[in-house]
């Protein structure tokens, strides 16, 4: 959806939704219940409890919002552009359905509160009317239905004062733990649960925000916040105001304690047509996004919009479905399973955030980022929760998603997007090789996987650390070496050479005598202090005529193994006898489509403090990516600042070339310190005196010219770090 169509903004989109759908009908008829079941220290720690699910799952929310645009679909768009869409699909399903559930739960709630009011009225034919009032008002527009929230939201506020100025029975002592005859713990917990699952309802909104980014943190953790002191406050004046028998027997107790009855009647009808409201909308905008990715029967039919963007045909069949619901459930009945499909859900959340931050893959770097035990918790919370409620109902739950994502693996998913699972199975074990390769390829899976021609292992002990720094955490080292044969007993070595593969996937070529195997263990030596850091590294030496030959061998070798290589890993030598041979394995990686980084070290200051690093672009340069993501490895392994420099001809285009610069740093994401310079004039004039920095990126041309290079190393005098784009990567992603 284009930024035109987005409506709505944080207050609301997110926060009045979110909100209203919290402060709805648990809140109203049952959490005088809870209090009268657990008093109020149970009430206490069942809402608490209750509120760490949503907190580390409006956590993990916000920071996965803060890294990636989200369309419609809401949870659901979340886990599938992370986890894929075999994942987000055996989520998706039961989301919907608890979002289904959650509309008949609260249409049962205003109904239990138009009895209490009108006892001689049919509670059905109540049901069934306010589930048609709120599909015609939804089918309309969710921009109108959006604006009727602002009317409930005063009612909402106005019931809150009445119920506080009431007095109800005074004198009553706080219960500081009920003895729960009436029902278990976790049985209360279970029926409490839905009450803060409002951020469902705002989530859900994600394809019609204007700045997801922005909006869905805000929203959620605000409402979630101001929703939990409520809580507590409400919670605290039932117990004190009301005896527990009063409690457990009547369910309209609000009622009773408030000073003015008709505003708590307001607040109930409002914020349980409100929370119907919320599901109503957000709902079929889940299903929608479920047929647009083709995971459900009948998707073309479901995946239709209207003129104006409204998902019509899923509105119509999410009717249907919370009109069966209101005919065979009650509130109670209803609670408990809606409590199981939303910690599904949320520990799917919580799953697909810690599995992006573990496998610390570049193109997760969210603005708002959290801990990583607030996932782990997160989800383990959720699991814990659902066997503690129900065990037999958890595992159904669990083998029916099990269930499900078996049969979208079958089906072969193609998706308009590109996930992290590759990077996941590269990361975990090599056993996942084959799962990973059958995963789709994508920038945002990305990660520095080093291919590195060594001649001498003797001569490159120095450059070891810097080659960590550029590949750690995540990325991979392939190190070889050339022997060079015998010219004239090439015949006869080549019967006598075999190559041979480890388990690993490197390779090892064999031969009479020692030196292939002196070679190898030298590389090994070389790479030991690599390995120690938990860095997948593999060193092989090969055998052939020249040099050149054997880098062009093993560069299509390793292209057609698992977890190849993308980036050739070069040095420049100071001595220019050597820039021709420099020039030819630089036309070979470009030849293969490697994207190419050559190193320049300065023979004195090599990498200085390792404090400043500075990024020369030009404004059309197709080196942009790989300049900006090598900038990042370095700053996130130097703790060192960065600097986006470019050169302007002319004096009037200095603005829009620091404008451009500034967007390409915002869109990617690049840390909030990172300065932005423009020099106007010759760039051969302007390198003479740069900003100092301890090492200058720069990037090269499709015809390499090493007499250049070592011009621009002369002039800077620094080290230097050129480089060059595949086309695979992507800072952007």
């Amino acid at each position: 959806m284009s930024n035109s169509t987005r409506r709505f903004g944080t207050f609301e989109g997110v926060f009045t939704p979110t909100l209203l759908t919290i402060l709805g009908v648990i809140m109203y008829l049952r959490l005088g219940w809870v209090v009268g079941n657990a008093g109020f220290g149970g009430a206490l720690l069942i809402i608490l409890l209750a509120k760490l699910v949503t907190v580390t799952t409006g956590l993990s929310l916000s920071s996965m919002a803060t890294n990636v645009r989200i369309g419609a679909g809401g949870f659901y768009a979340f886990v599938s552009r992370s986890l894929g869409a075999e994942v987000g699909s055996a989520v998706g399903i039961p989301l919907y359905l608890s979002q289904a559930l959650g509309a008949a739960l609260y249409i049962i709630g205003f109904t239990e509160g138009w009895i209490a009011v009108s006892p001689s009225h049919d509670p059905r034919i109540v049901s069934t009317t306010a589930l048609i009032c709120l599909f015609i008002l939804s089918f309309i527009s969710a921009k109108v239905a959006m604006k009727f929230q602002y009317i409930i939201m005063l009612a909402v506020f106005l019931s809150l004062i009445s119920f506080f100025m009431g007095k109800g029975d005074e004198g009553h002592e706080i219960v500081v733990w009920g003895d729960f005859n009436n029902a278990p713990f976790w049985v209360v917990f279970a029926i409490f649960f839905p009450a803060v699952t409002g951020i469902g309802a705002g989530a859900a909104m994600s394809g019609d925000l204007r700045d997801p980014r922005k909006s869905l943190p805000i929203g959620i953790l605000s409402a979630i916040g101001i929703s939990m002191i409520i809580y507590i406050t409400v919670a605290y004046w039932l117990d004190r105001y009301a005896t527990s028998e009063a409690l457990l027997q009547n369910y309209a107790i609000m009622m009773d304690v408030s000073r003015w009855r008709m505003f708590l009647i307001a607040g109930i009808f409002g914020a349980t047509l409100s929370s119907a409201l919320g599901s109503i909308v957000g709902a079929p905008r889940t299903l929608m996004a479920l047929g647009e990715d083709k995971v459900v029967p009948f998707a073309k039919i479901l995946a239709r919009r209207s003129k104006n963007g409204e998902p019509r045909y899923a509105t119509l069949f999410t009717g249907i479905a919370i009109e069966v619901s209101l005919l065979f459930g009650e509130l109670n009945t209803i609670a408990p399973l809606l409590t199981m499909f939303f910690l599904i859900t949320y520990g799917a959340i919580n799953l697909a955030v810690l599995v992006e931050k573990r496998i610390g893959i570049p193109s997760f770097r969210p603005s708002f980022n959290i801990p990583l035990m607030v996932p782990l918790v997160g989800g383990l919370w959720c699991l814990i929760t659902m066997f503690l409620i129900n065990q037999e109902f958890a595992a159904v739950a669990i083998v029916f998603i099990l269930a499900v994502y078996g049969i979208q693996v079958k089906r072969r998913l193609t998706v308009r997007w590109g996930d992290v699972r590759s990077g996941l199975f590269n990361a975990i074990a090599e056993w996942a090789a084959k799962m990973s390769i059958r995963m789709p390829q994508h920038a945002k899976s990305w990660k520095p996987n080093l291919m590195i021609p060594v001649e001498d292992p003797r001569s490159w002990t120095h450059l070891m650390e810097f080659i960590k720094d550029i590949v750690s955490p995540s990325g991979t080292l392939r190190l070889f070496t050339v022997k060079v044969m015998e010219q004239g007993l090439e015949h006869r070595i080549h019967q006598m050479v075999s190559v041979v593969f480890r388990k690993d996937g490197t390779m090892k070529s064999m031969r009479d005598g020692q030196t292939a195997d002196e070679l190898e263990e030298r590389l090994d030596e070389l790479v030991m202090p690599v390995k120690a850091e938990g860095i997948f590294v593999a060193a092989m030496v090969i055998e052939s005529r020249n040099f050149l030959e054997g880098i062009s061998i093993i560069t299509q070798v390793f292209k057609s193994m698992f977890f190849p290589p993308n980036i050739v890993f070069l040095t420049m030598s100071s001595d220019p006898s050597k820039d021709k041979r420099l020039e030819e394995m630089i036309t070979i990686s470009i030849r293969e489509r490697l994207g190419i980084v050559t190193l320049a070290l300065h023979p004195k200051a090599v990498f200085g403090k390792k404090e400043k690093v500075n990024i020369w672009l030009r404004l059309q340069s197709p080196n942009i990516d790989l300049a900006l993501l090598m900038a990042l490895q370095l700053e996130c392994n130097w703790d060192s600042k960065l600097r986006v420099l470019s050169v302007a001809d002319k004096e009037e285009d200095r603005d829009r070339a620091e404008s451009t610069l500034r967007k390409i740093a915002d869109r990617a994401r690049m840390p909030a310190e990172t300065e932005v310079l423009v020099f106007i004039g010759r760039f051969e004039e302007i390198i003479v005196k740069p900003p100092r920095a301890d090492l200058n990126i720069v990037g090269i041309s499709n015809d390499p010219d090493c007499e250049n290079m070592h011009k621009i190393v002369k002039l800077m005098d620094t080290s230097c770090l050129f480089v060059k784009d595949s086309g695979e990567e992507s800072i952007f992603a």
